[in-house]
Formats: C-alpha cells, sequence, structure tokens
C-alpha cells in the first residue's frame, strides 16, 4: 500500500522496552514514597504519643478521686447516704489520682458508681478540657438514683424500697428519709430481701402501685400508712384489700389491689381512685383528716365521724 516498510521486530522492541523499564522506575517511585510516607507517619505517632504522654501527666488533666463528690442530691439524701458514693470505697484499688487521658477511666468510674445499691445507672460521663472550659469541673458524672418509693414496716425497723420493690440499704427507726416523710407499707408478712433485691410479695407490690399512684398528693391528703394485710381478702374478703390511713385516722377504703383482676371486674384505676379523693377533699374543702370516719372510694361514699353515711359521685 504506499509508504516506508518498518523494519521487521521495531515495535515489539519498542514495547518491550517500555514495559521492563519504565514500570520499574515507577514501582521503585512509588516504593520510596510509602517508605517515606511510612517513616512519616510511625514519627507522628510517636510524637503524638510523647504529646499525650506529657498532657497526661499534665497538673491540669490530673484529677483527685476524692474531688468525685455530689454537687446536688435530691431531697431525700442523707449524709449517710451520700457517703456510701465514695468512689473509693466501692472500688477499693481505685487510684488516689488519675488523668482525664487514662485509656478507660470513664468506664472504671461508671463501674464503681454502679457497684452501689443507690445508684440505678450512670447516665454519661463528661470530660472537659481545664484549658478551653475553666470555668468547667473536669469530670462530670451524671447519675440516675433508684427513688425511694416508701417504707415497709419490719419486726426490726423500717425497710425503704424503691418503684420496683428493690429493697434500698439501711433500717431506720422512723419512716423518715431526711426531711423527706414517705408513706409507710403495712401488713406484709414476708421477710426482706437482702439490700438490693427485689422483695417478691404480692401485697409488697401492691402497696408499691399504691404509693406511687398516691404519692404526688400524699401532703394534701395528709395520708401516713397503707395497710395491705387484706391483699387476697386473707383476713376478710367483704372487707377492702388496700386501706389507706391520714395523719388522724381517717380510713380509706381504697378497694382491690391493682392487679388484672381488678380490671375484669371493673375496678377503678389507680388515677381514677386519686380523682375521686382530690374531689371528696375539693367538696369539704379540705376538712377531711379527722372528720371523716372513711372515704369509701369504690362505693363513693363517706361517712362522717358523727353521722351517717352519704354518698359522694364524682
Amino acid at each position: 500500500m504506499g509508504g516506508a516498510e518498518l523494519p521487521r521486530g521495531t515495535v515489539n522492541k519498542v514495547v518491550v522496552k517500555g514495559s521492563k523499564r519504565r514500570p520499574a522506575r515507577r514501582v521503585a517511585k512509588a516504593a520510596l514514597v510509602a517508605v517515606a510516607t511510612a517513616l512519616v507517619g510511625v514519627a507522628a505517632m510517636y510524637g503524638l504519643g510523647l504529646l499525650r504522654g506529657h498532657a497526661r501527666e499534665a497538673p491540669t488533666h490530673q484529677v483527685s478521686a476524692a474531688s468525685l463528690r455530689l454537687v446536688k442530691g435530691p431531697a431525700w439524701m442523707t449524709p449517710a447516704i451520700l457517703a456510701e458514693l465514695d468512689v473509693g470505697l466501692l472500688d477499693p484499688e481505685f487510684p488516689q489520682r488519675f488523668s482525664l487521658l487514662d485509656d478507660g477511666v470513664s468506664q472504671r468510674i461508671a463501674a464503681a458508681y454502679e457497684r452501689c445499691v443507690w445508684v440505678e445507672r450512670v447516665r454519661k460521663i463528661v470530660k472537659h478540657d481545664p484549658r478551653v472550659d475553666p470555668d468547667r469541673p473536669p469530670l462530670e458524672v451524671y447519675l440516675k438514683f433508684r427513688r425511694p418509693a416508701a417504707f415497709v414496716k419490719s419486726r426490726g425497723g423500717f425497710c425503704l424500697v424503691d418503684s420496683c420493690g428493690v429493697r434500698l440499704p439501711g433500717v431506720y427507726r422512723e419512716p423518715r428519709l431526711g426531711r423527706v416523710a414517705l408513706l409507710v407499707i403495712s401488713g406484709v408478712t414476708s421477710s426482706p430481701p437482702n439490700v438490693g433485691q427485689v422483695w417478691s410479695d404480692a401485697c409488697l407490690e401492691a402497696g408499691v402501685c399504691v404509693a406511687e399512684a398516691i404519692g404526688p398528693r400524699r401532703q394534701v391528703f395528709r395520708l401516713v400508712s397503707i395497710d395491705v394485710s387484706n391483699v387476697g381478702g386473707r383476713r376478710d374478703p367483704r372487707d377492702t384489700e388496700i386501706a389507706l390511713f391520714t395523719a388522724n385516722g381517717t380510713r380509706i377504703k381504697w378497694g382491690k389491689a391493682p392487679t388484672a383482676d381488678a380490671k375484669l371486674l371493673q375496678e377503678k384505676s389507680p388515677d381514677a381512685k386519686v380523682a375521686y379523693l382530690d374531689f371528696v377533699y375539693k367538696h369539704m374543702n379540705g376538712q377531711v383528716d379527722g372528720v371523716l370516719a372513711y372515704i369509701d372510694i369504690p362505693n363513693e361514699a363517706v361517712r362522717r365521724r358523727t353521722a351517717d353515711t352519704s354518698r359522694l359521685r364524682s
């Protein structure tokens, strides 16, 4: 076809030359770059390690275990309970001083606090760099406490339980927790379990449920105790299963224990029963405690101490 014909083997020679020499140079160059990058990375990691080590040892990042103290606790928290939140007592091997940069320090602090029965769980732990936030504490621990629901009258005194029926530490001579007075559940015949365990007793469970429903209105209604001795009708099947008492002896017939069977029998819900008590107290301008002999919630009736029974419909 026209034109000079290239000598045989020229194309193959160029391809071979390029495929052997140029990739080799590229590979060598890439290897040098990789080695250099690795050396820079190692040096950087080493430098960061040194910086982190210096920062860890810096006084600004050092925290004393003794400084971990509750800034503000619930109203029911007494000095004795506060003393139980000492990290050093909860974890005897916890270091007296530690750095905010120590590995696993947050997990160890959380584990220490969760050993305390009063602590239901650690919500979160927040660290603040003192160089950035000099006015804030270097460490903030947010705790969710087990809230005492009621005292339970037992042979040795009064025991505390939370809303889940877990027994809390201590046996008290009086049903008070610091400045806070709680309802007393009476009529529980089973023995208290070990601290931190659930008090498995149907009567107690019923009492705690009522205490939780009525608790916010305890002072308004001047309530002091919940009698669960007749739960299941074990004492008198014709009488109310649960009775509440005011400070001056007015008896409030609560009705059946709040169970699934009570719902089937169309028993009023705990909220509806509290609403009826609100109605009675408003109707009588709060003159209930000691004035009424009893309030019968299921039958919506009241009886004065010096008069016959009358019905009060809500």
